[in-house]
């Protein structure tokens, strides 16, 4: 029993030992700490092993050269040219309340491979009696990224994000023609997506992060379907999906953060276009009369991949 409460005991102590952190002064002095707060002035902290009731001390941060926290992290409190860290926000600074937030904002190039396979390509074939004939589409389209990126835990290993991703697709996305263009369909979107992010370093210095993102996809399809010579205006035909990637993000320098990505996306939307003898002022086409009497729609469906480049700033809140 002696020995189980000793075992006990020094696994408590070791424990906690473990759990402290360290502050360096100027004066060559290591300080055993457990953190409780900081801000631009003052780090305060508790003796280790100390009551929770006990003292709270504190030190300037002026007079600080670096913290190594009880995980391994070491913030160094001095820039290059010997000025307080305090002065300078960096991109991470994990001690005490303060959460690490990371904005950035960026272009990407998009390569989208969407599979022809649909009822749009029956509607195709059944109109100009062609069992052979084809869609085209134009794969390359440039996504703006708007994105929020939180830092999870104290080792900077850990990132969840939110990310706003707008793409106008060109207007010849889904393209084809037929009988010396008397018989065309030309099609594009606008995306609105909804992106939910995970990242994890993979390297020693932080910089390189894995990332498997799910998101959802909204979308507004526009363009016109033009049959015999008459053509039939589609504007504002709305639809929902989602998609699935995952990648890298590098960070290039302290703003300029590279990311690829590669997954698939998936959304279907209705056809409708606008009739002047409809009594709603709109009508819609039948895959195939008499056969199958779906209402026509198209599926944005496919691989994709896409490298951009994004801006970033850099803040903390208050948990």
């Amino acid at each position: 029993m002696k020995k189980l409460i000793v075992v006990i005991c020094f696994l408590a102590l070791n424990l906690a030992g473990r759990a402290q952190d360290t502050i360096f002064v100027k004066n060559g002095k290591a300080i055993p700490a457990i953190i409780i707060e900081k801000n631009k002035v003052e780090i305060k902290y508790k003796k280790p092993g100390q009551q929770e009731s006990g003292a709270i001390y504190s030190v300037f941060v002026s007079d600080v050269l670096k913290i190594k926290y009880s995980d391994g992290l070491v913030a160094d409190y001095t820039s290059e040219a010997g000025q307080s860290e305090a002065v300078r926000v960096r991109p991470v600074d994990l001690a005490g309340t303060m959460k690490a937030i990371r904005y950035s904002v960026g272009v990407s190039g998009e390569y989208f491979k969407r599979d022809p396979s649909d009822d749009l390509l029956d509607f195709w074939r059944y109109k100009i009696n062609n069992l052979n004939a084809a869609i085209s589409s134009n794969p390359v389209s440039i996504p703006v990224n708007l994105k929020v990126t939180f830092i999870l835990g104290k080792s900077a290993r850990n990132w969840l994000g939110d990310e706003l991703q707008l793409i106008l697709t060109p207007a010849d996305a889904i393209f084809a023609s037929a009988n010396n263009g008397i018989n065309e369909i030309k099609l594009k979107s606008f995306y609105y997506n909804i992106i939910l992010f995970y990242g994890h370093t993979i390297n020693d210095k932080k910089t390189v992060s894995a990332i498997i993102e799910p998101g959802v996809d909204l979308a507004s399809m526009s363009g016109y379907i033009k049959l015999n010579d008459i053509k039939y205006d589609i504007n504002a035909n709305f639809g929902a999906g989602f998609h699935l990637a995952a990648g890298i993000d590098v960070m290039v320098t302290k703003r300029l953060l590279a990311s690829a990505r590669a997954g698939y996306r998936t959304l279907r939307i209705k056809e409708s276009h606008k009739d002047e003898s409809s009594s709603t002022g709109y009508s819609y086409f039948y895959v195939i009369p008499g056969v199958n009497q779906d209402q026509l729609s198209v599926k944005w469906n496919g691989p994709f991949a896409t490298f951009g480049l994004s801006w970033c700033m850099y803040g903390r809140i208050k948990l």
